[in-house]
């Protein structure tokens, strides 16, 4: 009797361990988001490429002592997407490549957890259809951020069979987050779906047309102001399509926007400035 109750006590001090600790996360959550809203009004890219890893670290260890926390797992896609796309992806690609397929894992673990425990994975097209009619709203970050992270993995791996075999699922997933809130994240679902049909050509599943209808609407919502709408266009559907004239007004659009155009969103918008010139500079290779 008495180990009994000794083994129950110790489980309940445990539990009440656990609980301490999920609290303490808890109560870091506004710092945390308070930080990452610094983050992204930042105007030094170089200051932010370095800040950025140790954010993510400590995300991952808030992580470790509350794997249910949808909000942590969301910001950790969103956080390892971003900065794989924002400082790797041009000149380390495989490391984008890893950061992006780990944004994705975080953001379908937040989405497995939403969906009462379903698991996302192994499942046929059909299957994968009917899951996505039953994400809703409140799903949309986990949802986005999947897409975004496994298409931009996508995007560096174009020489795998793998990735081609899913691109039907990352079709439906990003057309879902469309129909759920176009306007999530700044337009994300129409400017995702703009460079995913804009970027390969018809006979790879390309679409010109949608392509335009999407980024049209992207830059719509956004009134032009983020800024990495304009670079996708250019970088995606004008050299797709070699309009060079499309692709020298958006990028001069971009260069001669100020850099408080949309101050929540200003270290986007430096890096789309970047990426610009770089860019620019690349005209007569690529029309």
């Amino acid at each position: 009797m008495m180990r009994f109750i000794f083994v129950v006590l110790m489980i309940a001090t445990l539990l009440s361990a656990c609980s301490t600790r999920r609290l303490a996360v808890q109560a870091t959550l506004p710092l945390i988001a308070s930080q990452i809203v610094s983050m992204q009004e930042e105007r030094d890219a170089e200051l932010a490429e370095k800040a950025i890893p140790a954010s993510l670290k400590m995300l991952e260890g808030l992580a470790k002592v509350d794997p249910q926390n949808v909000w942590i797992l969301q910001k950790l896609a969103e956080g390892f997407c971003g900065y794989a796309f924002s400082f790797l992806e041009d000149s380390q690609p495989d490391r984008a490549s890893g950061l992006y397929w780990r944004g994705k894992d975080f953001a379908f673990r937040a989405l497995e957890i939403q969906s009462n425990g379903k698991k996302w994975s192994g499942l046929s097209l059909d299957e994968w259809s009917k899951r996505l009619v039953e994400v809703d709203p409140s799903q949309q970050p986990s949802l986005f951020w999947a897409g975004q992270c496994w298409g931009s993995w996508l995007s560096l791996n174009l020489d795998s069979v793998e990735a081609f075999s899913d691109l039907p699922r990352i079709d439906a997933l990003m057309n879902r987050a469309l129909e759920l809130n176009a306007d999530f994240h700044y337009a994300g679902p129409h400017l995702f779906l703009g460079a995913f049909y804009g970027g390969r050509s018809r006979m790879l599943g390309g679409h010109p047309d949608k392509a335009r209808n999407h980024f049209e609407q992207a830059l719509k919502i956004t009134e032009g102001k983020y800024l990495l709408v304009s670079l996708f266009y250019a970088k995606t559907y004008a050299v797709q399509n070699q309009d060079r004239k499309l692709f020298e007004t958006q990028l001069r659009n971009i260069l001669e926007a100020s850099d408080d155009i949309l101050p929540e969103q200003r270290l986007a918008n430096q890096i789309a400035k970047r990426k610009a010139t770089v860019l620019l500079g690349k005209i007569d290779e690529l029309f």
